[in-house]
């Protein structure tokens, strides 16, 4: 595809265009003109009054190559399809190679590699007609979508996995021409809910009209899934972040601060976190700056960088930083993550190493978090008073008789292995035993502290006592098993059904009386399921309960057992229904056998 202005001078093309039309890639193309070319030139008239030419020609690259319009290296003759289209903007162009250039036999190898190519894809890749008919697909695209082969899933329809994204999307392609990242959720046809994010082109035929569509699809779900647990814990840990006695920042390589923590705007002298976004952090030291984001691009992460830099308000301070930095797919430095720490008094008073000595001794002492210092044995070489306190010990100088892996065994030994592969662990979450046996659950950071050998000689940690949090999320499991104990109990069938109709929930009763396991209904389709209920009057007042958002109550014969009535009660959920029945045959024998005395006597 080429674009020209609306005085035909060549504004932009893809790769493929330039290559077909000999068309070099340059920096400077403003002197292209389309109307150079003799046979559009002589269809200008044309073209502009009715919008649309189209013709096929043979561009022999031999005459023609010291042209003006065409200065490339290539030589010989091709014929090429051409389509040129008044836009708004100017001129579009889509121009199409049709001469085939290599021998049949090479042409079969090409494609059967391209073949191999597309089947072997991890990508599901698919062609569709713009109502969603699969016309040809590989098969990561059947797996997707738990097809069993590619044959069976070119007789689906994709629209049909969710239609109303679908239209929206063929909308926005018919005026975009291809979409790039659409994330949607998509029911597969085993009624199993995925997350997908997808590449679209389209594809028109010679009238402008849409004719394929090209999809490239990848399964999310699993990183959807994650980033919604994310999500949930996200305010926990934002907590954490603004709480850390460390300054957290995030900045784009040129400095710009994207984000920071409370600490990181004290640190530099800022009045708030607000008022530290947005500043530019290499004017603290530019020199420093540009040495460190060159470092970056190399070793991608820098330890323990040590720098004097002088904050907004004028007053000098000496920081020592941990930095990491955050690349793109084409290994370019987008933003830079660094962790502070203001060692601005340490600096100052190195001349006096006892006094510094004690000072931030009393900071390791009076600091909450336990922080410790142990051999990868876990001999504890040193400790604060809050690890002693987490580990049950009336003072430090017990703690340091202790050995750290008798808390876990187990743990101990995996991270050890992790901190001489990784250099440091952060958020390790674990079950421990106390030194009084008392079991407690713990977050800790580790750093591994290394010899010039490259050789774990010690381990850092900093340990915080989460076992308050972790007791309250048991207490919450416990009490959903509870929770369905109870429902389970329960001798009359429930079951609930989310906004799909699928199965997320059914007792013991419910699976009983339909004759399965449970399991065998959880996540299936209703509908699918059971197809028997289809036009009776249990899908009546369940859709009115779906539909009206309102509670329904009816008696009727059951689906499989016709000689027992059941009382059903269906009531409507934030996202979906829930269904209750009793069996009521004894009642209704008896007002049957009511009824007919009360005939008897008529009679």
């Amino acid at each position: 595809m080429i674009i020209y202005n609306q005085q035909g001078n060549l504004v932009d093309a893809n790769r493929t265009a330039l290559k077909i039309m000999g068309i070099p890639e340059l920096e400077d193309i403003s002197g292209i003109n389309l109307f150079e070319s003799p046979i559009i030139s002589s269809r200008k008239e044309e073209l502009l009054k009715e919008g649309l030419i189209k013709f096929q020609t043979r561009l022999d690259f031999d005459h023609i190559k010291n042209s003006n319009f065409y200065t490339s290296e290539r030589s010989g003759e091709v014929l090429v399809d051409v389509v040129i289209k008044l836009i708004d903007s100017g001129f579009l162009v889509c121009v199409q190679e049709i001469t085939l250039q290599e021998p049949t036999g090479k042409l079969f190898q090409s494609e059967d590699k391209y073949r191999r190519f597309f089947e072997d894809d991890l990508t599901g890749d698919f062609i569709a007609t713009p109502d969603g008919n699969v016309m040809e697909c590989n098969t990561s695209f059947a797996e997707i979508y738990g097809f069993n082969s590619s044959y069976e899933a070119v007789e689906a329809n994709i629209s049909q996995f969710n239609p109303e994204d679908w239209e929206n999307l063929i909308k926005r392609i018919e005026t975009e021409h291809k979409v790039r990242g659409h994330q949607t959720t998509h029911q597969r046809p085993d009624g199993r809910k995925i997350h997908v994010v997808s590449n679209v082109v389209a594809i028109f035929n010679e009238s402008g009209e849409l004719d394929q569509v090209e999809g490239y699809i990848f399964d999310d779900t699993e990183r959807k899934e994650a980033e919604d647990a994310l999500r949930v814990s996200e305010k926990k840990y934002r907590r954490l972040f603004d709480e850390d006695l460390t300054g957290d920042f995030i900045a784009t390589p040129e400095g710009k601060i994207l984000e920071c923590n409370p600490a990181f705007a004290d640190i530099y002298g800022f009045t708030s976190r607000e008022d530290a976004l947005d500043f530019n952090v290499s004017q603290f030291n530019s020199v420093d700056w540009t040495t460190l984001r060159d470092r970056l691009k190399k070793e991608c992460k820098v330890q323990g960088y040590q720098s004097w830099q002088l904050r907004a308000d004028g007053h000098k301070i000496h920081v020592v930083a941990n930095v990491v930095g955050i690349f793109n797919d084409l290994k370019e430095l987008i933003q830079v993550k660094g962790y502070v720490y203001d060692d601005t008094e340490r600096k100052n008073a190195e001349e006096d190493l006892k006094k510094s000595e004690e000072k931030y001794h009393l900071l390791f002492d009076e600091d909450l978090t336990g922080d410790f210092i142990a051999t990868p044995e876990g001999k504890i070489l040193e400790c604060n008073p809050a690890f002693a306190t987490i580990y049950g010990f009336n003072n430090c100088k017990k703690a340091l008789q202790w050995n750290i892996s008798q808390s876990n065994p187990f743990d101990w030994p995996y991270m050890i292995t992790r901190l001489k592969n990784e250099g440091k662990i952060l958020g390790f979450q674990s079950w421990q035993r106390r030194s009084d046996t008392l079991r407690i659950h713990v977050i800790a950071n580790m750093v591994g502290m290394f010899n010039g050998s490259g050789e774990l000689i010690q381990v850092k940690g900093y340990v915080f006592d989460d076992t308050e949090r972790k007791h309250a999320e048991e207490e919450l499991d416990r009490g959903k098993r509870k929770i369905t104990g109870i429902l389970n109990s329960i001798q009359d069938g429930f079951v609930a059904l989310n906004n799909f109709w699928d199965f997320i929930y059914v007792n013991h009763c419910a699976a009983e009386y339909a004759g399965v396991q449970i399991d065998d209904l959880v996540g299936q389709n209703l509908w699918q399921r059971f197809p028997e209920l289809s036009g009776t009057i249990h899908e009546t007042f369940f859709r009115k309960a779906m539909n009206n958002n309102e509670i329904q109550h009816f008696e009727a014969p059951g689906i499989y057992k016709t000689d027992q009535w059941f009382d059903f009660k269906v009531y409507p959920l934030d996202d979906g229904i829930s269904i209750y029945w009793r069996n009521i045959t004894p009642r209704k024998k008896l007002q049957e056998k009511v009824r007919q005395v009360h005939d008897d006597k008529i009679f």
